[in-house]
């Protein structure tokens, strides 16, 4: 059976993809004005999520240190 998820490594190799094709030059440049706005939308999901791992890691250290 196949995997129909697409989780946050799948992501953060999505962008990796899209940077590497625009390197490339695998877009026109009237395509770049939306590539790129794609690219920084999940740029700034993946740095979301990270942050927010990153807080409640710190919340669950806390509170194993209080026990």
């Amino acid at each position: 059976m196949e995997n129909k998820e697409i989780t946050i490594a799948d992501l953060g190799l999505l962008k990796n993809i899209i940077d590497l094709a625009s390197t490339r030059g695998a877009f026109r440049a009237a395509e770049m004005s939306e590539i790129g706005a794609v690219y920084d939308k999940l740029t700034n999901f993946l740095e979301a999520v990270v942050a927010q791992a990153k807080a409640q890691e710190e919340i669950r250290a806390s509170n194993t240190q209080g026990e």
